[in-house]
């Protein structure tokens, strides 16, 4: 897997992770009120109800669908168990090895007595600050090899010595010994990135602005509307991650590195989103499905969710290089000079292959598809 392995605030010292990273952040609900969206869930059983996750049997594994570098976690837990509860919050961490119910680090521990401490990291203990019983809050900052937390807003300690650069965010469900847990207002603020879309307006957009809208924080391609919206800047090398819920049989595009005129998928690069269960795209080049890059790169499926369904994307261009990330899940990961030569996969001209620099833009085709929490981190160098 292609992971960003770059400190995204390097001027930072310790003692202003917060406030100096807010110039440029992201804040984002990692748990939506109503359902599990975008959880993955291995080797046990979750409940979502009341805005409240429940780990409610098993011993397993619950991640979100992205990689977190730089961030702000923070959430309030609740232990059922009245006496030797146990879970964690797992941070940086990768999938569990074959054969393991949780990850091997970094764990931010729920065991009762030893609340808040990250496992594995020396200093980064704490104790007292937790209400047996009762719900609890964690925030939790981690800056490049750094970390810091507070539980229930009193400091609890600062530590490093973290070597995993970036990771998945999850919790340790251990209910068969530790009990059942519940987690509520689990949000992430990730440090670096800077949102593309306000929710409120199309400001920074430029193109057929009348084939979109914003409504309640959702950028709306509009059906029978749609075309091309770009960005007002261009960007050379960055991640972009947003959420996309796609109608029946709906078709529209990423465009990336592309320029104001002509068609992305050839000047620039699209970067396809498709209902891959319609019937008239059954027969469709494995290029032409979600996720690929269109005439390039076909993607993996299976991992599309439902039409209807908010699905979590991501898409890095850093040099010569593309990955495609979708619920958790990566599905291109491409080198574009050995995906040219000795040609393109669709056998056509491609000069977009060769742009640095250029504008991001959804490609609309007269479908509804809708996006939300658009947000960019810039991986280039000369930013």
């Amino acid at each position: 897997m292609n992971t960003i392995r770059l400190a995204v605030v390097a001027v930072l010292f310790f003692g202003s992770v917060g406030s100096a990273a807010e110039n440029s952040a992201v804040t984002t609900a990692l748990f939506n009120a109503g359902d599990l969206s975008g959880w993955k869930v291995n080797d046990c059983e979750v409940a979502a109800s009341d805005g409240t996750l429940l780990l409610k049997s098993g011993n397993g594994f619950v991640h979100s669908p992205y990689r977190y570098s730089d961030f702000v976690l923070e959430l309030d837990w609740h232990a059922l168990k009245p006496a030797a509860s146990d879970s964690g919050i797992y941070i940086r961490s990768e999938l569990p090895a074959d054969g393991k119910p949780w990850p091997a680090r970094y764990q931010v521990n729920l065991k009762q007595g030893e609340e808040g401490n990250l496992l594995g990291v020396k200093g980064a203990t704490s104790k007292g600050l937790a209400k047996p019983g009762e719900w609890n809050h964690l925030k939790l900052t981690v800056v490049g090899d750094r970390a810091e937390a507070e539980i229930n807003g009193q400091p609890a300690w600062k530590a490093s010595g973290l070597e995993s650069r970036d990771g998945l965010i999850g919790f340790q469900a251990e209910v068969d010994e530790g009990g059942q847990f519940e987690f509520r207002n689990v949000k992430v603020t990730e440090l670096g990135y800077r949102p593309l879309f306000s929710g409120k307006d199309l400001s920074g957009w430029q193109g057929a602005l009348g084939g979109y809208s914003a409504q309640d924080g959702v950028l709306v391609c509009r059906k029978n509307g749609g075309g091309n919206l770009y960005t007002d800047r261009e960007f050379s090398d960055f991640s972009v991650r947003f959420e996309v819920k796609i109608e029946p049989g709906g078709n529209n595009g990423l465009g990336i590195r592309a320029p104001l005129t002509g068609d992305s998928a050839y000047e620039g690069m699209e970067i396809q989103i498709l209902d891959d269960t319609a019937d008239g795209y059954k027969n469709l080049k494995p290029y032409q499905y979600h996720g690929s890059v269109y005439g390039i790169a076909p993607a993996k499926r299976g991992h599309l969710n439902p039409p209807g369904e908010w699905n979590y994307q991501e898409v890095i261009a850093h040099g010569r290089h593309v990955t495609v990330n979708l619920n958790g899940a990566t599905i291109v990961d491409v080198d574009l000079d050995q995906a040219s030569k000795p040609k393109t996969i669709d056998g056509n001209a491609h000069p977009g292959l060769e742009r640095a620099k250029g504008h991001i833009g959804f490609l609309g085709h007269g479908a509804q598809i809708e996006f939300r929490n658009i947000r960019l981190l810039d991986l280039s160098t000369d930013k």
